[in-house]
């Protein structure tokens, strides 16, 4: 049955999929093997997996703003360190720090709402699901990289 549910899932999503632009194709595809992955790492029921989705994507999109706002501090004054004065890069210093912190109070949040949905065990399960799915993501990544590298050196070869 839960293989079912994954199937279907996966399914409507690549049919999503093929009605939109390709950036958020890719986009789409990764949210569904994500939902797929952990589906099947945590073994949800389908109710767990109802009430788990909504509260995850939360937290996901949430932290996403957090760490996306971080990088772009990091740039900005990567960018602009010649023009920066010493109390501008120290007031930066301290909101950086606050990111730290805001993802930790985000993340002590989230894990009170988990343990409504989902039992300790699969609470577990969650933590080591998502050290696998970012090293899956890496690994994946890295393979690409290292084909289209592959590709540039046969086509020199030819010439």
């Amino acid at each position: 049955m839960k293989k079912q549910i994954v199937i279907v899932i996966t399914i409507l999503m690549a049919g999503q999929m093929s009605l939109k632009a390709q950036d958020q194709s890719d986009m789409e595809r990764l949210t569904a093997y994500k939902i797929a992955f952990f589906t099947k790492k945590l073994d949800l029921t389908p109710a767990e997996a109802e009430k788990f989705w909504p509260v995850y994507n939360d937290y996901s999109a949430r932290k996403s703003k957090i760490q996306i706002d971080r990088i772009s501090m990091i740039r900005y004054i990567k960018q602009n360190e010649a023009l920066i004065s010493e109390k501008e890069i120290s007031e930066s210093a301290n909101v950086l720090s606050q990111t730290y912190i805001d993802e930790s109070n985000l993340t002590i949040t989230y894990i009170g709402e988990i343990r409504k949905v989902l039992p300790p065990a699969k609470i577990i399960k969650l933590y080591q699901a998502e050290a696998q799915y970012k090293q899956q993501l890496l690994k994946e990544l890295d393979n690409r990289r290292q084909a289209g590298g592959q590709g540039v050196r046969q086509k020199k070869n030819l010439n």
